[in-house]
């Protein structure tokens, strides 16, 4: 008896809301027919879901139905043979962005007209695309709501420390000339097995994020897009040899010319566990006429959101 007295309480209301709608939309020449009920029910519960609300009846607690509509929850309380009605708020859920995390990608550049081939003076930077790895660890987020009742559209904004490593492989040194410009210097009396260029950033992100709610809340599609600017926290390179048979290695950790600011596009989206991002850089690897006129970017997923 419980069960249809709440399904009858749950389809007058649908009903009310399905006049408004179609009083509104009265001008229109084709309706849209939706599933507006869902009835989930096992051994102990039984739940009505319909727009902005839902019923809930419980055969083995004290609280036997909850009645909810918006913000409000109504919850039907029986104890010791009397029966109550309490009335309660249901606290909004903030808007959160999906920021916070450590990101895992893939490092690459483009030279200048938006290409991957680089000019033939400029070919000591070619990439091992498969073995120039990103991490980034965003360790702050804001997230600021743009809607007074819902939860799904904001800004965010926060800061992360990115790793760069730049694996080219080849037998060119980079390194200054006498004129202060970066370069790569040939190789030709040791075999090099190994060759990277390292950057670390901080990095503040601006994003706009939007968020598409599912049956469960906690899984949401999302897409968010900005900007971000960067500062330089270190730069260095690193080059293995082989030498006769003996493994060395050198760093150097001068300057290297690599612009101490960077600043680009950001785009993020996911849903549930998949998590993927993209950045690229408006901004170039060297700073102006210092060195080639590249472009980075990076590809890749979210590993964990905090």
């Amino acid at each position: 008896m419980k069960k249809i007295s709440i399904l009858l309480v749950a389809l007058l209301y649908i009903h009310i809301v399905t006049f408004k709608t179609l009083a509104q939309e009265n001008n229109k020449s084709t309706e849209k027919v939706k599933n507006l009920v869902e009835v989930n029910e096992d051994t102990d519960r039984t739940t009505v879901n319909f727009p902005r609300g839902n019923i809930e009846v419980n055969n083995y607690s004290d609280t036997i139905t909850k009645i909810t509509l918006g913000h409000r929850r109504f919850e039907v309380i029986e104890n010791y043979n009397k029966t109550r009605l309490r009335m309660v708020r249901v606290p909004r859920e903030k808007f959160k962005g999906h920021l916070a995390g450590v990101d895992l990608g893939f490092n690459g550049y483009m030279a200048s007209g938006f290409t991957t081939s680089l000019p033939s003076e400029d070919q000591f930077m070619d990439l091992n695309f498969s073995k120039s790895m990103s991490v980034s660890l965003n360790f702050l987020q804001y997230s600021i709501p743009f809607q007074r009742n819902r939860n799904t559209i904001g800004v965010v904004i926060g800061a992360g420390w990115t790793f760069n490593n730049y694996r080219t492989d080849s037998k060119y040194i980079i390194e200054l000339d006498d004129n202060g410009n970066t370069i790569g210097r040939p190789e030709e009396d040791r075999t090099v097995t190994k060759n990277k260029l390292t950057t670390s950033f901080i990095n503040i992100p601006l994003l706009f994020e939007f968020q598409i709610p599912t049956n469960n809340d906690r899984n949401r599609f999302f897409i968010s897009a900005g900007g971000y600017t960067g500062f330089l926290v270190k730069a260095h390179t690193k080059v293995v040899y082989n030498d006769s048979g003996i493994r060395t290695k050198q760093k150097y950790k001068g300057n290297l010319n690599v612009s101490p600011v960077q600043y680009g596009a950001m785009v993020r989206l996911g849903y549930s566990w998949i998590k993927l991002y993209a950045t690229y850089n408006f901004s170039t690897l060297y700073m102006k006429n210092k060195g080639p006129e590249l472009y980075p970017y990076s590809i890749g997923l979210t590993l964990i959101n905090f």
